[in-house]
């Protein structure tokens, strides 16, 4: 499924533990503006979430030489605001087109948390001298969404568990429910992202042609 060129010396370099660093530091940042999101005034969560996407930019940027393009950047704002805004303008409990709105949030959220995750992952294999199939990367990018969305329902649970002072799982239900849906997003999203590519590098016999959408 993947075509593979390794070109690895086989030992690591200062700037692949910084990396590995940066992306400690990156989930650690992202858990903690997680935890208590609904519940934040919406200037602390827009200053958190600017923050982290500050990082995020400068890092590639001018540390990894890999500039994100304005769709990777809008998708992740656009996740977690999708969030924000559900509970700044109290559309959580609603019903729109025949979702409720936590639902609607999952799948759109998801989708959108879908983009960054298919670019970082196609841009950090191939520094590391591995060029990967668009398909393979699909599959890829969906199993590690999907594995943040969980770890997502995690943190809801330790919310209400250790501070205790408001409610987050409303169902035995909800994490399962907000599941299937995060779920549904991040294959229509990987989908979607897949085939851009594709059909943005048909007749690009160089790889690194092939986005147009979605730029290195």
């Amino acid at each position: 499924m993947a075509d593979v060129a390794v070109a690895s010396t086989g030992t690591r370099t200062i700037r692949d533990y910084e990396f590995m660093a940066f992306s400690i530091a990156a989930f650690i940042g992202k858990s903690a503006l997680l935890i208590r999101l609904p519940y934040r005034e919406l200037h602390i969560n827009t200053f958190y979430t600017a923050l982290l996407l500050l990082a995020f930019y400068c890092y590639f940027r001018f540390r990894y030489k890999s500039t994100p393009s304005v769709i990777v950047m809008f998708c992740l704002a656009a996740a977690v605001a999708v969030d924000v805004m559900g509970n700044l303008f109290h559309l959580y409990g609603g019903h729109y087109f025949g979702l409720e709105y936590d639902e609607f949030s999952h799948f759109v959220g998801s989708g959108f948390s879908l983009v960054p995750t298919f670019w970082l992952l196609r841009t950090t294999t191939r520094r590391f001298g591995f060029h990967l199939s668009l398909d393979f990367l699909a599959f890829l990018s969906t199993t590690i969404t999907f594995s943040f969305c969980a770890y997502y329902e995690i943190l809801e649970l330790w919310d209400e568990k250790f501070w205790g002072d408001f409610q987050r799982l409303w169902t035995p239900q909800d994490s399962a429910n907000d599941l299937q849906w995060d779920l549904a997003g991040i294959i229509l999203a990987a989908l979607i992202t897949s085939l851009v590519f594709k059909l943005a590098g048909r007749g690009n016999p160089a790889p690194s042609n092939e986005e147009v959408l979605i730029a290195e």
